[in-house]
């Protein structure tokens, strides 16, 4: 039996999976060159496409020349670093606090894998580099060959046989000055025999990666110029990195965003604390325990089943963000309103991410969809998320924040190991979720009333008509005075007839919510009937007594009365019931509705409580449907928001008093939220996210104003418990 140690001996086509198959296209290939100028300290880079065709498309005699000014290497360098695939050192810098910055200009070194150098394999297969250090008399000079060699390096020469790496050769020299280097220092990278297909396109496409290669919010925002300088020439003209669209990007960002945030999440505090949604000065902090973040639906869905894992750690770090969200509503005018063309420049961008001031590929590239916001979009609700291309980002993190956030070796995103990466990407969504429910929609809000509610409440329409027959008249336009009436009369038929359609659909509405609840307790009371029918046919089979199966039938029948029971409800909320008033006692329908939602509020360990003042009963003249209406909206927001906070007492408390005439329903969950108060009685506004229809509260005030009642949040000295306290007048408004 043979024992003994056995070496690892790579073949060659190692460097054809390092540099070919690794690196996704051309523009990553580039991207990893600049990247080690940036981490050579250098001022500058230029990148030279040279003896291209007209149309960029390449030929014999094309070749890509990068320079720079860096600090170079030594003899000692290219043997011990540049020569060894992997090479731990700048790993072994990054890690130490002290050394993972660059010696000059500090800038935290990007590469750590070591094998960012074989990106010129992606680009050509004859390649000469020459580079030189400061105090250095003479230049090195390193001579690839890899033209008599096949793309998968199996065969030489056109002869195939086994090659291994290290049987690959690269000639080294040292020449005096001048030569390849033209500075006193630096490096130069020509590449020849091309590998691709070379175009106009793509040359474009490496022009803007260039510029959103590093960190572009102080350029973008604050027109701060890089002190790392990016050059693209082609066929010896320079290329503007920074194209006419920068500047109009710059405009939109200043002019036409709707909120400008810049912030951070804290995994300390398990925040995030950020400006710019009220007033840019404005600071303000939103932890994850908070009921509006636990109402969300994208946080219900990551938790369903799992609260032990509420509060857990998020292992992703500290990091920092600016989100600049833009209006794409159709048929909007006003400050925010946005053209063809740039709705297209904005299209072109994403939220990118940014390592240290240096982006991390392929984020924010137009078709990558890393928040899964797409997805989002399409699983959930739509309404909940922005899309892709209302919203232009950047998030920084660092090596030294976020040391669990490290790039995958062919540098096509971050490796997800562990759940740092999740964590990372959750929180994002999340945070827009919530500007996405609660600023925005508050802003939709602002904007809808001031172009609706206006001309309704003050009747604009009518006035101005009225004007302009009194100015007619008044210069003896005796015939266009009429013509106006008739135009008059049949504006207000026809708004009539379009405020009849808006009460059939709040109508309508109401009936679909109420449903929703009732049918889930008459599935349960069919469960029930469904077992008791049965045990009722076992018992036939094995027991001939006639008082059992009585006693049975008896039971199944008591189960069918419950369904026609609650049958009987539903149908009072039908419009035609809905009509039919009468004197009516508020507080046996509550008791109905409270037994409706018992099983519910039992299974949410919600205690419900009732108080009734002595003396008159609490009497309206309106209709069973109006009532349980109200209260069903009621007792479903209440369990929905209860359902969010950690308490373990969790209570509701109704108040009944018929000598005030009113009803007061409170709860001690998170209450409502001071931006929120304006908004909760509109229609379409919620925060429930995809369980939020933000209907209930509208339709309940509807419907009672169409009886001279109302609905209210309570005042401070009529507030119950903590949470929301709401208050139900059943006096007439004229009272």
């Amino acid at each position: 039996m043979k024992s003994r140690k056995l070496n690892i001996r790579p073949y060659a086509r190692l460097l054809t999976m390092l540099g070919e198959q690794l690196i996704k296209n051309e523009k990553i290939a580039l991207v990893e060159l600049i990247k080690n100028s940036y981490d050579a300290d250098a001022d500058w880079v230029e990148v030279r496409f040279e003896n291209f065709n007209d149309d960029m498309s390449a030929n014999e005699e094309s070749s890509i020349v990068i320079k720079d000014n860096g600090h170079g290497m030594t003899y000692e360098d290219i043997e011990s670093s540049w020569m060894n695939p992997a090479t731990p050192q700048k790993y072994k810098r990054k890690k130490d606090a002290q050394k993972r910055k660059t010696l000059v200009k500090k800038r935290v070194i990007q590469g750590e894998k070591g094998i960012g150098r074989f990106a010129v394999l992606k680009l050509g297969r004859t390649v000469t580099v020459a580079t030189r250090t400061e105090d250095s008399e003479f230049e090195s000079v390193l001579e690839y060959d890899f033209a008599k060699f096949d793309d998968d390096f199996i065969s030489e020469n056109g002869k195939e046989r086994d090659i291994f790496l290290d049987e690959i050769k690269i000639d080294y020299s040292e020449s005096a000055s001048p030569g390849l280097v033209e500075t006193s220092q630096g490096t130069m990278i020509e590449i020849h025999d091309l590998k691709g297909v070379w175009s106009r396109g793509l040359i474009k496409e490496i022009l803007k990666d260039v510029f959103s290669l590093t960190d572009p919010v102080s350029r973008i925002t604050e027109n701060v110029s890089d002190d790392f300088e990016i050059s693209i020439f082609c066929n010896g003209e320079p290329e503007a990195v920074e194209d006419g669209n920068t500047q109009i990007l710059r405009e939109l960002i200043e002019d036409k965003a709707v909120f400008k945030i810049q912030g951070r999440f804290s995994a300390k505090k398990n925040s995030f604390i950020y400006r710019g949604c009220r007033g840019q000065k404005i600071r303000e902090e939103i932890k994850l325990e908070d009921s509006k973040i636990r109402g969300l639906w994208i946080w219900r869905k990551e938790f369903e089943n799992k609260a032990d894992e509420l509060n857990r750690k998020y292992r992703c770090g500290n990091f920092k963000f600016n989100f600049y969200i833009f209006d794409f509503s159709l048929g909007k005018s006003g400050k925010h309103q946005l053209k063809k063309d740039e709705r297209r420049i904005l299209r072109d961008h994403r939220i990118y991410l940014y390592r240290d001031n240096v982006r991390v590929y392929p984020y924010g590239d137009p078709d990558d969809d890393w928040l899964r916001i797409d997805v989002d979009r399409g699983v959930g609700k739509a309404g909940d998320f922005f899309s892709n291309d209302q919203v232009i980002g950047w998030i920084d993190i660092s090596q030294e924040q976020n040391p669990r956030l490290r790039d995958k070796t062919n540098r096509e995103g971050l490796i997800e190991k562990g759940t740092a990466v999740s964590d990372f990407i959750f929180l994002i969504r999340t945070f827009l979720s919530y500007i996405r429910q609660y600023p925005y929609s508050r802003y939709q809000e602002k904007k809808r009333t001031k172009n609706t509610t206006e001309i309704v409440r003050n009747k604009i329409v009518t006035n101005h008509l009225y004007d302009l027959k009194t100015k007619l008249a008044e210069k003896g336009y005796k015939p266009e005075v009429r013509e106006l009436a008739k135009i008059e009369k049949e504006y207000m038929r026809e708004r009539d007839y379009l405020v009849q359609r808006a009460e059939i659909t709040e109508d309508l509405a109401g009936v679909g919510l109420s449903v929703e609840m009732t049918s889930h307790d008459i599935m349960l009371m069919m469960g029930r009937a469904n077992d008791i029918a049965r045990e009722l046919a076992r018992s036939s089979r094995r027991d001939s007594s006639y008082e059992k199966i009585r006693q049975k039938i008896d039971m199944l029948l008591g189960v069918i009365t419950q369904i026609t029971e609650s049958m009987r409800d539903v149908q009072s909320l039908f419009r035609s019931a809905k009509r039919r008033k009468k004197n009516l006692k508020i507080e046996p329908v509550l008791d109905k509705i409270c037994e409706l939602y018992k099983s519910l509020l039992e299974k949410k360990g919600i205690e419900y409580e009732k108080f009734t003042f002595s003396g008159s009963p609490l009497v309206a003249d309106t209709t069973d449907g109006v009532v349980m209406q109200v209260l069903i909206n009621l007792f479903d927001n209440a369990s929905y928001w209860l359902d969010t906070i950690d308490s373990t007492e969790k209570k509701i408390y109704v108040t009944v008093d018929g000598t005030g005439g009113e009803l007061i329903f409170s709860d001690n969950g998170p209450g409502i939220d001071k931006e929120d108060l304006p908004y909760i009685f509109e229609p379409f506004y919620s925060g429930k996210g995809q369980e939020g229809r933000g209907l209930g509260l509208y339709i309940a005030r509807q419907l009672l104003e169409r009886h001279d009642y109302g609905i209210s949040l309570a005042r401070e000295d009529q507030a119950k418990l903590p949470g929301a306290n709401f208050v139900v007048s059943f006096v007439k408004e004229d009272s």
